[in-house]
């Protein structure tokens, strides 16, 4: 499992539920998407809270990723997976202080073999502690994400599927790849196999790195390239891709950064005429990048030595020891912020017309069963 958050979040409330439980019917107009159901909260509520604010950040979504199938995860631990991601993220404040929206997903990679497609967990927090009114940012990277990844590890090690294995994790060095090639700024094809990689093609992508029509092109084109140059043994680290990268004409900047590299290209400008830049993630741009670690035999030792016993029992009290400091820390913090809230009145709204039907949805703070109402969206 993985913990994704979103970069939006300053919009209308019907960009980012349309996406989770709309889609587009055959006749062009939206309709409820398919395998995706609310869990907890209300539609109607979040959007409210969203649409309503006085504040420039409306809300923070992002989502809860699985390798696993949404069949393979029982009710019970879906369930306790949303609490404790709570836990993580509200530290310190009570239940009505704050709204979230829980709808799970489970389209993904679905086939003739596998009608029900991996688990999603997303979620929308409306950007307002809703006692005081004021500003609530869920999540700050710089400030939250050790806390989120010693969580993340931790549901990882302990949670099983309904066969009784381990969740897949992340961090397993046979899982490690020098590019995903299944998000969304993936080389194509998806998933890209670089010895189907003709040099017609490399050649081309050379064309594209000297004279990049969009930020996506030059993205796809260097990750290809740079793929081939990891293959044929140049690119072996990240001097080596940073010399690369400099001899291709691209300008390199945060290259100290631990995870990721980001380029510009002259011929790449904004509207107001400044040079925008294209970041690159994936194995093969972390810091700590070497190219031998990404053979399959030295992955298959370094993922035994990951899960040797000793290795298990020192991660999980380092993660234990991190998330239970930050959970301390982040609470002092909302407490101290949100100090003179005190008990709301009871928030009256005005009830959107729905047109689909009541589902049941599971309320993850132990409440009994509540209804769970799709509203009639801005089109």
């Amino acid at each position: 499992m993985i913990v994704k958050f979103s970069s939006h979040g300053k919009g209308k409330a019907s960009g980012v539920l349309n996406y989770l439980l709309k889609e587009k019917g055959s006749d062009g107009t939206l309709v409820p998407r398919k395998h995706a159901k609310v869990l907890y909260g209300d539609p109607v509520l979040t959007e409210h809270l969203i649409d309503t604010t006085v504040h420039k950040s409306k809300y923070k979504s992002g989502y809860l990723s699985f390798s696993e199938r949404a069949d393979e995860i029982s009710e019970d631990d879906k369930k306790r997976i949303m609490q404790e991601f709570e836990k993580v993220i509200f530290c310190g404040l009570e239940p009505d202080q704050y709204d979230i929206l829980w709808v799970e997903h489970a389209d993904k990679d679905i086939d003739d073999n596998n009608p029900v497609g991996r688990l999603e967990l997303n979620f929308v927090i409306p950007c307002q502690e809703l006692r005081t009114g004021k500003s609530f940012q869920p999540y700050y990277e710089p400030a939250d994400q050790r806390r989120v990844n010693a969580w993340k590890n931790i549901v990882n090690a302990e949670v099983k599927t309904i066969r009784g294995e381990s969740l897949s994790d992340p961090n397993d060095p046979k899982r490690q790849r020098l590019v995903n090639p299944y998000n969304s700024h993936a080389p194509r094809p998806s998933p890209f196999n670089i010895n189907s990689y003709l040099k017609k093609q490399s050649d081309e992508d050379d064309k594209t790195i000297q004279h990049p029509k969009s930020r996506r092109d030059l993205e796809e084109a260097l990750k290809r390239r740079l793929l081939l140059e990891s293959q044929r043994g140049v690119v072996i680290n990240r001097q080596s891709l940073l010399t690369t990268l400099s001899r291709w004409g691209l300008n390199v900047n945060r290259s100290n950064s631990e995870t990721s590299v980001s380029v510009k290209h002259e011929d790449l400008k904004d509207k107001n005429g400044r040079v925008m830049s294209v970041r690159l993630t994936g194995g093969m741009f972390a810091k700590n990048y070497r190219g031998i670690e990404f053979k399959p035999y030295i992955q298959e030792i370094n993922s035994n030595t990951y899960y040797s016993e000793p290795n298990k029992t020192h991660r999980s009290q380092l993660e234990k020891m991190n998330l239970e400091e930050g959970i301390k820390i982040k609470a002092q913090y909302h407490q101290e912020r949100y100090k003179e809230a005190t008990l709301p009145e009871p928030l009256a709204i005005q009830k959107a017309k729905v047109t689909n039907s009541v589902e049941e949805a599971v309320d993850p703070k132990g409440a009994e069963q509540l209804k769970s109402y799709t509203p009639s969206f801005r089109r």
